[in-house]
């Protein structure tokens, strides 16, 4: 449950500062990012990051986080540099979020995927939170991949802020 509620902090952390950069906020260093558009309030803002035709925008998936802010900052503001420089993480981390949120066999089938990548194996009667406890293979110091990945997540969001 760490891991899902780390993974829900990221993507609530995602939209709430594209929301607060689009609408003028400045980070806590620098100045705020160029925007292509300004909307005149957060309501509006909030508005305009949903794509057309969707009830919502979906802030799990790096590569669209990334695409949408290239449509409103220039160079992609501070997101899509650090989105794309993490994206294999990200994705991997949104595959194991989804193992856990989902009972579904396309689901646990991406996350063995991740296993198999990390791991080189699949061991048997693998659950998520056995591989999440599993040690991070050629770590100094040794971490689990619970650590490795809230870290990662960590890091990204304070390249996001630390424009």
């Amino acid at each position: 449950m760490a891991f899902l509620r780390a993974f829900l902090g990221w993507e609530l952390f995602l939209e709430e500062s594209f929301v607060l950069f689009l609408a003028g906020q400045k980070p806590p260093r620098g100045r705020p990012p160029y925007r292509h558009t300004f909307p005149p309030d957060l309501e509006k803002a909030r508005e305009w990051v949903v794509p057309e035709g969707r009830p919502y925008a979906k802030w799990s998936i790096a590569a669209e986080v990334a695409n949408r802010a290239e449509r409103h900052f220039r160079s992609g503001g501070p997101f899509a540099s650090v989105l794309r420089a993490n994206q294999n993480t990200l994705e991997d981390a949104r595959f194991i979020r989804n193992a856990i949120a989902h009972d579904s066999a396309s689901a646990f089938a991406r996350f063995e995927m991740v296993v198999r990548t990390t791991l080189l194996t699949l061991p048997p009667k693998l659950t998520v939170g056995g591989f999440l406890s599993t040690t991070k293979p050629a770590t100094t110091p040794p971490i689990s991949f619970l650590e490795f990945y809230i870290g990662r997540i960590d890091f990204a969001a304070r390249q996001i802020i630390q424009t």
